[in-house]
C-alpha cells in the first residue's frame, strides 16, 4: 500500500453518529469495500483511506486541511448510514462539493438505500447513489472513473454479494490511521460475520440494506476472520459487537461457529450480538454463555395481537413462551441478555400496553435473580421500514397519526420527532408517554435489584446500560417529552411548520462532538436553522468557528446556549451587557450581512465575542474596529491618543503598497473607552467608514454620530431601539444611495440599555 502521494485516492467517509458515547471502532462495511476495491483494481492503481469524522474530532478548517494531504482523488464516497445523520451528511457533501468540484461524490448507506431521491437530486452535491451493498457497484464505478469515463447513471442498484466468502479478508490495515488510539475512541469493536435477515418486521430498515436473504461466511471463514483481527488487536481488551442483523439464524452454522470460538479460545471481554430466541436449545444458551457472550434479543412487545402487527412472526405465543425459556435457561447456564421493547407501535392502545407490560414484569421479576435486562424504546418512524412506506394503510386501520414524517429533513430534535406519533385513535403520544413513566421506572429498578452478572469485570458494562435505562425512565425525560409535544404542536396551528432545506449550507456540522461545549453551540445552530433565523453560510460559519466559552463568563454561556430566545444574566455591572440572546444576534447578524473585506465597527464591545464573530466574517481582507468601555484608567487612550491611534491604523490599511498581508491581530483595532464616549471617538475620524454597524445594547433612539458613519451605498447598522424595562425591537436601518435611511424591523428582544456618564446615550 505505500504508493506515491499522486496516486488516486478512492476516499470513504463515514460522518460518525450523533451519540458518540455509544460508538464502535471498526467501520465493517467500510474496511470491507475498501479491501474489495484494493483487491479488484490492484493496489498499484489506486490507494484506498478511510476517514470517520467522530474519530477525526476536528473542525472545517482542519478538515480540509486533511483531506488536501489525502488528495488528488478519484472519487470520495461519503455514508448516510442513519437517517439521524441525513442533514449532516448532506452539509458534509456540499462542503466536499465546494473543495472538489470536479471529483465525483458518492453516497450509500441506510438512508440513502431507502430515499435515493433524498441524496441525489437537483442542486444536490452528489452525483450518484448506491442503493443495498456497495463493494460490487462501487468498483465498477471506480473501474470506470480510472479508464476516463463518468458518471452517467445517478441511482445505481448495488444489489447484494450473494456468497461473502468471495470477498477478501477485511482490511484492518486501512485503519492504521486510527489503531493507535482504538481503544480511546471505541468501547465496542465492530464486525460483520452474516448479512440480511429474512424476517420481515413492519418497523426495520433492514430490507432497505440487504434484503430479505441471510449469508453469512463460511464457519471456518467466519472464525479465520477473528483470528485475523486478533492479530491487529488483542481481543480480550474488547467487547466485540458482532453487528449482524440476525447473528446465527442456522442452527448448523450457528453451533459450529461458537464451538470453534470455544476451541480456539477466541475469547474477547465479551461478544455482543443480536439474534432472536424462537430457536435458542438448551445447547445454544449453553455455548453461547461458554463462548462469553452476551445477546440482544428484540422481543418488541409482549401483547400477541402487537405482535401480530408488527409482523414479529406467525405464532406470537410460541414466540413469548420461547422468551420464557430463555430467561430460565440463561439463568442456569450464566447468559447475560437482553430485551428490547418498543412502545407505541402503530396500532398500539391502552390495553395492549398493559398486556405488554404484565408480560414483561412476570419475564423479569418471577423468580428471585435474572441474567436479563430490559431496553425500553419508544416507536420510531423509520425510512425503508415497512410502515414508512405504507402509512397510510396505517393510518386508516388504526387511526395512526405521524405529526412528522419526513422528521429527517428538519435540522432540530430529530430523535423526539422520530417518536412523536399518535399510535392509533385509541392511544394519543402524551397517553403513551405517561403510561411508559408511570410503569417502567419501578420495573426497571426491580430488575437493577435482581440482575446477576458473571462476577466479572464486564458486569460494569451490564450495569452501567442498565443504569441509563433508570436515566432515561426519570420525571425529567418524561415532562421534556410532554413539553416538546405542546409545543411543537402549538407551533405547527400557528402556521410555523419546518422551513425549506434552502437553509442548508456547506459547513458540516457535527465534527467534534466529543467536545460538550460545541454540540451545545451546535444543537442550538441547528434549531435556528430550521426556524429560519439562520441562512447565510459566512455567518454560520462565524458562529460555528466563534467558542463563546473563550469569550464570556461561564454562567452567561450556560444561559446562552441552554435558553437561546432569552437574554442571558448581566454582567458584573448592570449597565453593561455581556451578549443578547443567540436568538436576537442570529437574526441581526443576518441583517449585518458581514461579507469579505468588509469594515466593521464593533460599538459596544462590553466582550470580545462579538467582535470575534465579526472578525471571522469580514475575513482576511476585512477589518473590524472595537470599542470597548473600560474602567481601567491605566488602559484609557486619551482623546489625541485615540485620534493617533485610529489614523495610524486606518492609514496602514490604506497604503497600497503592502506586500504582505496583516495578522489577524492586526485586522482588529481594540480601543479602550472611558464612559462610552463615541462622540470623541467617532468624531475624531471624520474620513473612516464603516459597511456595518453592531450595538448589542438598547437605546431610546439610535444616535445620528453613529449613522453619519455608515458607507453608502447600503452600509447597515444593528441595534436595539426601546424601553428600558421591556422587550426592545431589534432593528436594522440601511443606508441609501440617497443617503436617506431605511429602517427594517427584525423583531423583539431584551438587552441591557446602553447608559453613559450621564445617563442613557444621547441621540
Amino acid at each position: 500500500m505505500m504508493l506515491s502521494v499522486q496516486a488516486p485516492c478512492v476516499l470513504l467517509i463515514s460522518p460518525g453518529i450523533i451519540k458518540w458515547t455509544d460508538m464502535d471502532f471498526g467501520l465493517p462495511h467500510l474496511v470491507s469495500m475498501g479491501g474489495y476495491l484494493l483487491r479488484e483494481l490492484g493496489e498499484h492503481s489506486i490507494r484506498v483511506e478511510l476517514m470517520d469524522l467522530n474519530y477525526e474530532g476536528t473542525d472545517h478548517q482542519t478538515l480540509a486541511q486533511r483531506l488536501e494531504e489525502l488528495a488528488p482523488f478519484v472519487c470520495i464516497g461519503l455514508s448516510c448510514y442513519s437517517s439521524f445523520d441525513y442533514m449532516r451528511v448532506l452539509t458534509l457533501g456540499h462542503f466536499l462539493k465546494k473543495l472538489y468540484p470536479n471529483t465525483p461524490l458518492v453516497t450509500g448507506g441506510y438512508h440513502a438505500s431507502a430515499m435515493p431521491q433524498d441524496v441525489v437530486f437537483e442542486g444536490g452535491p452528489f452525483d450518484a447513489v448506491i442503493k443495498g451493498e456497495g463493494e460490487l457497484a462501487l468498483t465498477e464505478l471506480v473501474r470506470n472513473l480510472l479508464g476516463g469515463g463518468r458518471i452517467e447513471q445517478k441511482f445505481i442498484e448495488g444489489g447484494v454479494v450473494e456468497q461473502l466468502d468471495d470477498l477478501p479478508m477485511y482490511r484492518w490495515d486501512l485503519l492504521d490511521r486510527y489503531w493507535p488510539y482504538a481503544h480511546d475512541i471505541g468501547r465496542k469493536f465492530q464486525i460483520y460475520l452474516s448479512r440480511g435477515c429474512p424476517y420481515r418486521c413492519a418497523f426495520c430498515m433492514e430490507r432497505a440494506k440487504s434484503g430479505y436473504q441471510w449469508r453469512a461466511y463460511s464457519p471456518q471463514r467466519a472464525l479465520a476472520e477473528l483470528e485475523h483481527l486478533g492479530s491487529f488487536t488483542d481481543l480480550k481488551r474488547w467487547v466485540i459487537n458482532l453487528a449482524d442483523p440476525l447473528f446465527g439464524l442456522k442452527r448448523s452454522w450457528r453451533r459450529e461457529v461458537l464451538e470453534g470460538m470455544i476451541e480456539r479460545d477466541l475469547a474477547p471481554r465479551q461478544y455482543w450480538t443480536l439474534t432472536r430466541s424462537d430457536d435458542l436449545q438448551e445447547e445454544d444458551v449453553e455455548l453461547l454463555a461458554k463462548a462469553r457472550f452476551s445477546i440482544g434479543i428484540g422481543m418488541e412487545s409482549g401483547s400477541p395481537r402487537m405482535l401480530e402487527i408488527m409482523q414479529k412472526g406467525n405464532k406470537p405465543e410460541a414466540y413469548l413462551a420461547a422468551l420464557e425459556r430463555l430467561a430460565h435457561l440463561s439463568r442456569k447456564h450464566g447468559l447475560n441478555w437482553a430485551a428490547n421493547v418498543i412502545i407505541g407501535h402503530p396500532g398500539e392502545d391502552l390495553d395492549s400496553m398493559r398486556e405488554s407490560f404484565n408480560f414483561v414484569k412476570s419475564l423479569f421479576t418471577s423468580a428471585s435473580e435474572t441474567c436479563g435486562w430490559l431496553s425500553i424504546d419508544p416507536f420510531r418512524l423509520y425510512p425503508g421500514a415497512l410502515i414508512h412506506e405504507e402509512r397510510t394503510r396505517y393510518e386508516s386501520e388504526h387511526g395512526t397519526h405521524f405529526h412528522h414524517p419526513t422528521w429527517w429533513k428538519e435540522w432540530f430534535d430529530g430523535g423526539f420527532k422520530s417518536e412523536h406519533i399518535d399510535p392509533s385513535d385509541r392511544l394519543s403520544f402524551e397517553e403513551r408517554v405517561r403510561f411508559m413513566y408511570e410503569h417502567y421506572p419501578d420495573l426497571v429498578q426491580q430488575i437493577l435489584g435482581r440482575f446477576r452478572g458473571q462476577g466479572r469485570s464486564i458486569d460494569q458494562v451490564f450495569r452501567r446500560s442498565i443504569d441509563a435505562q433508570v436515566e432515561l425512565m426519570s420525571p425529567q425525560r418524561r415532562d421534556i417529552l410532554l413539553r416538546s409535544s405542546d409545543r411543537l404542536k402549538n407551533s405547527n396551528k400557528e402556521g410555523q411548520s419546518q422551513q425549506p432545506m434552502a437553509s442548508l449550507a456547506s459547513i458540516p456540522l457535527g465534527l467534534n462532538i466529543k467536545h460538550k461545549e460545541t454540540r451545545r453551540r451546535e444543537e442550538v445552530i441547528k434549531h435556528l436553522l430550521e426556524v429560519g433565523a439562520l441562512r447565510s453560510e459566512r455567518v454560520i460559519e462565524a458562529l460555528l468557528s466563534v467558542a463563546p466559552e473563550e469569550h464570556l463568563s461561564e454562567k452567561v454561556v450556560d444561559a446562552f446556549l441552554s435558553s437561546p430566545y432569552e437574554a442571558p444574566p448581566l454582567g458584573q455591572r448592570s449597565s453593561q451587557p455581556e451578549v443578547i440572546s443567540f436568538y436576537a444576534l442570529a437574526l441581526g447578524l443576518e441583517a449585518l450581512g458581514p461579507c469579505e473585506g468588509d469594515v466593521v465597527l464593533d460599538a459596544l464591545a462590553t466582550t470580545s465575542y462579538i467582535t470575534a464573530i465579526l472578525e471571522k466574517a469580514v475575513g482576511t481582507e476585512g477589518r473590524v474596529v472595537a470599542l470597548r468601555p473600560t474602567r481601567h484608567q491605566s488602559a484609557l487612550l486619551s482623546d489625541t491618543g485615540l485620534l493617533q491611534s485610529f489614523k495610524e491604523w486606518h492609514g496602514w490599511w490604506r497604503k497600497d503598497e503592502l506586500e504582505t498581508r496583516p495578522s489577524p491581530s492586526d485586522r482588529c483595532l481594540s480601543l479602550p473607552l472611558q464612559g462610552l464616549a463615541w462622540h470623541t471617538a467617532l468624531q475624531s475620524i471624520s474620513d473612516l467608514r464603516f459597511d456595518g454597524i453592531w450595538l448589542g445594547a438598547a437605546l431610546p433612539s439610535v444616535p445620528k454620530v453613529l449613522l453619519s458613519k455608515l458607507c453608502p451605498p447600503m452600509g447597515r447598522l444593528v441595534t436595539l431601539i426601546g424601553p428600558r424595562f421591556r422587550p426592545q425591537d431589534l432593528v436594522c436601518l440601511s443606508l441609501g444611495t440617497e443617503k436617506e435611511h431605511h429602517e427594517r424591523r427584525l423583531g423583539k428582544s431584551f438587552a441591557p440599555v446602553a447608559i453613559g456618564s450621564g445617563g442613557w446615550i444621547k441621540a
